[in-house]
């Protein structure tokens, strides 16, 4: 799904972790970046809430998530990747 800044949502389908969401930015400018992290924190919310989480869980509050940002040639790709779900952060 593209939206109208350039972002795309993808499940790269990793299943190492629970919840894995990528997004792209067509801009290599970190401060440009914000509304591809907000669609893979969404992404990974539905995920949880898609799962059965606790609802408490998937507003993702003091969730740890990791992000890996790669170069693509038109801007960067940003994969989010939720490691402690159901854990106090």
């Amino acid at each position: 799904m593209r939206d109208g800044y350039g972002s795309l949502m993808t499940d790269p389908g990793n299943r190492e972790s629970p919840y894995t969401a990528s997004a792209e930015s067509s801009s290599r400018n970190p401060q440009d970046w914000g509304r591809a992290v907000a669609l893979i924190f969404e992404s990974l919310a539905e995920q949880a809430r898609a799962a059965g989480d606790d609802p408490a869980v998937a507003n993702m509050v003091g969730a740890e998530v990791h992000l890996r940002i790669t170069s693509i040639p038109d801007g960067v790709a940003i994969t989010g990747t939720w490691t402690d779900v159901g854990q106090d952060g």
